[in-house]
């Protein structure tokens, strides 16, 4: 018995320690590093301020279900989850940090709730363990959630709900049943692709569930219908989307066909080719460096093997399982990867837009890993030895990588904060106008600066508003008085305007340079 209470101490201090590498691995230095801004990020806060301080979007709408962005629309919990943030720990101030709380949130809940997830499916400590290591070292387990993207939430959401299931599973309880379909229902504010994805999964899952009498008619109807209540709000939006319906108030929030057009881009065209192109991504990366980083790939490229085995492994367990009308967990994970795929297959396949995918890639890489162990028998001690020292040397390349030499504002500097330079020309009662060298977008100025939408509007015009301009171009007149933030490898800019002829005082910031000449 004392054995049995140490091991079980040893287990749980394993956990702890796994969990709390994972939160300061996901926590340090979050509001640098990545040390860009994304275009949505940047969207999604300056939406989340002003709903925060006046009640609207930046587009005027009125506490939207979907907060309107560049003509489009971003998905709601990230958003009014930043906006609660703001209110009560920014009383009414936003930073960056504060923006990256929430994704920060979510990647813990994909630790926490994924390595539970292990355990329930797998009733295995050392698969547990290897679950737990996995979700905390692998690069796009720390890499998405340390930036403000809406959609990334749904991967925190679907790991929790994806739980709750496996616990209705194993114990049959009325109380888990409610629990997981309000959870699906709540993963449907996360992301649009979701409205895919769910319906999908639930009805694959409970076809399954019946087939193998763990659920029972009236059970899968009460199911059904809480994920419509709970998803009710977004329903309704799209109802009014789908079939130009006016705009509506429910629950204090408008629901309007204006605020979004996020399916806008849904097509059967490359619906192959999107799932060609999602899988070859998610298992390596797609050239953006805010998700994964090519030489470590999303789960490092020791992983492949292993996903690959696993999956075949969990379609052969589910095969067998149908036949003797025994459930499976295989079939949990292999029906919302169906579900995800199909989803992604509509839809063109960008990496950040198939996060979800990932909690079903954890289940086959450690099936994969245990299926190789049991198939090593007397060498399997000596299998995960050399494995886990492969994936530390891995993870200690890919950490210290990340967090000493990681800056994706070497290859896209426009998305780079200018905030020194800004606040430099900001402070100077003599600069009449500032221009800025900044992708042609306020928001990104908008975000560390954040005004008034109305003062914003009063002033507006075509390329900024008041004495902010943000685009600039070789047809720009450079005249003293003015302030010119302008990209250092904008060597054609910088050209032009030295060319003007006037004393310009240089100062020079990581990736800008700032100009200005006394007026005349």
């Amino acid at each position: 018995m004392r054995r049995i209470h140490a091991s079980q101490h040893r287990y749980f201090y394993c956990l702890l320690i796994v969990f709390l590498a994972a939160l300061f691995l996901r926590a340090w230095r979050i509001g640098e590093i990545p040390d860009i801004v994304h275009i949505d990020e940047a969207g999604l806060g300056c939406n989340a301020w002003c709903l925060a301080n006046y009640g609207i979007d930046r587009y005027f709408n009125e506490m939207p279900i979907y907060p309107e962005n560049f003509g489009g629309g971003q998905s709601p919990l990230y958003t009014y989850l930043v906006v609660l943030l703001i209110r009560t720990l920014g009383r009414g101030n936003l930073t960056l940090t504060l923006l990256r709380l929430p994704g920060l949130l979510s990647s813990m809940l994909v630790v926490v709730f994924g390595t539970a997830l292990v355990s329930v499916v797998c009733e295995d400590r050392r698969a547990t363990l290897t679950g737990a290591l996995l979700l905390t070292f692998c690069p796009y387990f720390i890499m998405h959630g340390r930036y403000a993207l809406d959609c990334n939430l749904m991967l925190g959401c679907s790991t929790v709900a994806l739980y709750l299931l496996a616990r209705y599973l194993r114990s049959g309880r009325l109380s888990h049943l409610v629990a997981y379909s309000v959870a699906f229902g709540i993963v449907m504010y996360s992301y649009a692709l979701s409205y895919f994805v769910v319906p999908i999964f639930l009805c694959l899952i409970t076809l399954y569930m019946l087939w193998c009498r763990k659920i029972a008619f009236w059970q899968a109807l009460l199911s059904a219908a809480l994920v419509c209540v709970t998803a009710l709000p977004v329903l309704l939006f799209l109802g009014t989307m789908l079939f130009g319906l006016p705009s509506v108030r429910f629950l204090g929030f408008t629901l309007s066909p204006t605020a979004s057009s996020r399916l806008a881009d849904i097509s059967f065209t490359n619906f192959r080719n999107n799932i060609i192109d999602i899988v070859k991504y998610t298992l390596t990366h797609d050239g953006r460096p805010l998700d994964a980083v090519d030489r470590f790939y999303t789960l490092y490229p020791i992983s492949i093997p292993f996903i690959l085995t696993g999956f075949v492994a969990s379609c052969c367990q589910w095969l067998s399982s149908l036949r003797k009308r025994a459930y499976s967990h295989s079939f949990l994970f292999l029906s919302f990867y169906m579900a995800g795929l199909a989803a992604i297959g509509f839809s063109r396949g960008y990496l950040y837009r198939a996060n979800y995918l990932f909690i079903a890639y954890l289940y086959f890489l450690v099936t994969g890993i245990l299926a190789a162990y049991r198939f090593a028998k007397s060498l399997g001690k000596y299998f995960y030895a050399a494995l886990g020292v492969v994936y530390l040397l891995s993870a200690a390349m890919f950490i210290g990588y990340y967090f000493t030499s990681y800056s994706p504002a070497e290859t896209i500097p426009q998305f780079a904060p200018a905030n020194d330079a800004i606040e430099y020309a900001r402070s100077q009662p003599n600069i009449r106008e500032i221009y800025l060298d900044y992708a042609g977008v306020g928001e990104f100025y908008t975000l560390f600066f954040p005004e008034s939408p109305y003062a914003i509007a009063r002033t507006a015009r075509e390329d900024g508003y008041g004495k902010l301009h943000f685009r600039i171009g070789e047809d720009t007149t450079f005249l003293p008085g003015n302030a010119y933030i302008i990209l250092k490898n904008n060597t054609a800019l910088r050209s032009c305007i030295e060319e003007a002829g006037y004393p310009w005082q240089i100062v020079e910031y990581p990736y800008h340079c700032l100009y200005y000449a006394e007026p005349e």
